[in-house]
């Protein structure tokens, strides 16, 4: 009698004990991710550099006017999005044609427009709508978060699973709704 009651027992504590690895491995990488982005970002130490809740903005041009987006703003960009690799690694989506010619991308041409988002509404990942809040018309500047806002476990596609992000965003517009 007491073997059927320690089989259960034990299996149990075995799946509990290798679900816990698991996650504290991937705790371990996303430290990881955000102290590598920590150092990279210091690198610029001429620009300003904003952080809110482990996403940061290096501001490469400041904008032109004095309003921030907002959530409930509607945003106009461009992009050019990276997998994180101690600065731009590999291109993996764009909307801008020049980059992605040089970059020898295939796409669909009807994806070479500009993005307008509404900030709040969802439609971005969590890292880049984020970062885009506070942004200004005329800002060029890059976003950069873990895989934490980004993707997750998960692999979308030519992005690996687990991967941190850094966008190069260019802003064309900020809309006060």
């Amino acid at each position: 009698m007491k073997k059927l009651i320690l089989i259960p027992f034990f299996v149990f504590t075995v799946a509990f004990l290798v679900l816990s690895c698991a996650k504290d491995d991937r705790e371990i990488n996303l430290l990881q991710q955000e102290t590598s982005i920590e150092s990279y970002v210091k690198t610029f130490s001429e620009q300003r550099v904003e952080v809110y809740n482990k996403v940061w903005r290096v501001v490469l041009e400041e904008g032109a006017e004095s309003a921030e987006a907002q959530k409930g703003d509607s945003v106009f960009f461009d992009y050019a999005a990276y997998i994180f690799s101690s600065g731009k690694g590999s291109l993996f989506s764009t909307n801008k044609r020049s980059i992605a010619e040089s970059a020898k991308m295939t796409q669909d041409v009807s994806l070479f427009k500009k993005w307008k988002v509404l900030l709040g509404n969802g439609e971005l990942i969590t890292g880049l709508e984020e970062g885009l809040t506070g942004v200004k018309r005329g800002e060029r500047c890059y976003v950069v978060f873990s895989s934490r806002k980004g993707f997750g476990p998960v692999q979308i596609g030519l992005v690996p699973k687990l991967s941190p992000l850094i966008y190069e965003v260019w802003i064309t517009d900020v809309k006060k709704n």
